[in-house]
């Protein structure tokens, strides 16, 4: 079946506090993706952010950002109380120290009250205690260490001994407690938003990162999955290699996995994860797919991605194990960047759908003009989180690209070029089509999600109540009807 969606994540949300949230919004934002005939709604990782802002070095890989709960429904269940709630402004951009030094002082505020919760909050601490109990442990050291990553904190705690952990969690309980119940509040609002997407006929499709930051609940709690020394100091950090857009590569650092370790267990960390995150998401995309069939290691302390070199992934034994023990997961992979055989190999014996980005596809006027170019077991994109806007990318090129773009989508009745290559968009052969709101809305760079390799500017974007027209919804609904999703 052909399908449309719409990527934007929660936090662009319209909002009255700062970021969006998974409130009334969120519930009319659906409304609006159903009643524009699209079956997909697309977000970003969802864990909860720290230093830089990214969801993609988040503090956990299975926690939820306490940011994106929701504060008028705290208060309709009697958790907040209306004075207790920030000052309403119409926000612009997502000021996330702002968010750091304010939202948890208020969320907190809500555990004295869960007594009508109390047996739901217990049972959800039981079924997600797998995590739970070591990132709620983990968030309350963090704090009382002044938010210093791990790695910094006293050795007893740094290095997890037994007697120090039993003493945090004896000294500590009612702290660790109140961050698993923000924990449960997050998933609780999270998950009745999904089943009334899905009621709409919404899927969800969350977005894996493959590596986990460095400064994780996950590194500090299990840090034998990782490649770690004597001192708990990543031998080798993840990138990407020097290419023609970036001489030095890409710097990520975030420590790599310990495969022959995983493998020995049979990758019961990753099975975790999947069948997590299969609970939270309709589909699940994982990001930087190439690294399970080989992976760029980066000696630890280096500045630049230059000495790098290429180390074998698990391949196809991670995701036979998959297959087997996370029955029913939708799996796409992000098959972007440098590509070689033993990547396409490992794609097409998985069998996930791929990805294909205009932006990329343009490729210095080599653009075949046919639908049926592209396999249909791909999701076709305009851009990503990652890309400018499609009005920023079409502005910078020049007149023959130009040209080429106009040729390539005379197909249609639109004549702003944003139009023009959505409705190009949908009527390729993948089975998928996404679309950023960005690109729907004609949007310049100054609402780009993400730059590659910037910080400080990123992740900010929030669209506007206004934004969300009855124009746009109808030109949704030709465009998706016309191209037979």
């Amino acid at each position: 079946m052909r399908k449309a969606g719409v990527l934007l994540h929660i936090s662009s949300l319209p909002t009255d506090f700062g970021v969006g949230s998974m409130g009334k919004d969120a519930y009319k934002f659906v409304d609006f993706l159903a009643e524009g005939g699209n079956k997909v709604w697309q977000i970003l990782p969802v864990g909860p952010t720290s230093y830089g802002d990214s969801p993609y070095q988040a503090l956990s890989a299975f926690a939820f950002s306490p940011y994106f709960i929701d504060l008028d429904m705290l208060v309709e269940e009697g958790l907040l109380m209306p004075e207790e709630l920030p000052q309403r402004f119409d926000a612009r951009k997502v000021n996330y120290e702002e968010l750091f030094n304010t939202r948890m002082n208020v969320l907190l505020k809500t555990f004295d009250r869960r007594e009508k919760y109390q047996a739901e909050f217990e049972k959800f601490c039981a079924e997600e205690d797998y995590w739970l109990d070591n990132y709620a442990i983990y968030s309350v050291l963090k704090k009382e260490h002044s938010y210093k990553p791990w790695v910094e904190w006293y050795d007893d705690f740094k290095y997890r001994r037994p007697a120090s952990i039993v003493w945090v969690r004896n000294e500590f309980n009612y702290k660790i407690q109140q961050v698993k119940f923000v924990q449960f509040l997050a998933f609780k609002q999270y998950m009745a938003l999904k089943k009334y997407a899905n009621s709409k006929g919404i899927e969800i499709m969350g977005d894996m990162p493959i590596y986990c930051a460095y400064d994780s609940s996950d590194v500090w709690a299990e840090p034998t999955n990782f490649k770690l020394d004597e001192n708990l100091n990543p031998t080798f950090v993840a990138g990407c290699p020097p290419d023609g857009f970036s001489p030095d590569g890409q710097l990520w650092g975030n420590p790599l996995y310990n495969w022959d370790k995983m493998r020995e267990d049979k990758f019961s960390w990753w099975v975790n994860r999947i069948n997590h995150s299969k609970k939270l998401f309709d589909i699940v995309r994982i990001d930087h797919f190439r690294g399970f069939e080989a992976y760029y290691a980066i000696p630890f302390g280096d500045t630049t991605a230059r000495n790098g070199h290429w180390e074998k992934g698990p391949d196809y034994a991670l995701f036979e194990v998959i297959k087997a023990k996370c029955k029913g997961a939708k799996i796409v992979a992000e098959n972007l960047g440098f590509l070689t055989q033993e990547v396409n190999d490992l794609m097409d014996k998985c069998g996930y759908p791929g990805m294909k980005i205009f932006q990329f596809e343009l490729g210095g006027g080599d653009v075949v003009p046919l639908k049926e170019k592209y396999d249909k077991n791909n999701i076709f994109y305009t851009g990503t989180h990652d890309n400018m806007t499609l009005m920023s990318y079409y502005n910078t090129l020049n007149d023959r690209d130009k040209k080429i773009i106009d040729d390539l989508c005379k197909i249609g009745f639109y004549d702003k070029p944003n139009l023009k290559i959505i409705e190009f968009a949908m009527k390729t052969n993948c089975d998928y089509c996404i679309i950023p709101l960005q690109d729907y809305l004609g949007l310049s760079d100054e609402d780009r999600m993400n730059i590659p390799s910037t910080s400080g500017c990123n992740w900010q974007y929030i669209s506007r109540r206004r934004d969300y027209t009855p124009e746009l919804k109808e030109f949704m609904a030709k465009v998706i009807k016309e191209s037979k999703r």
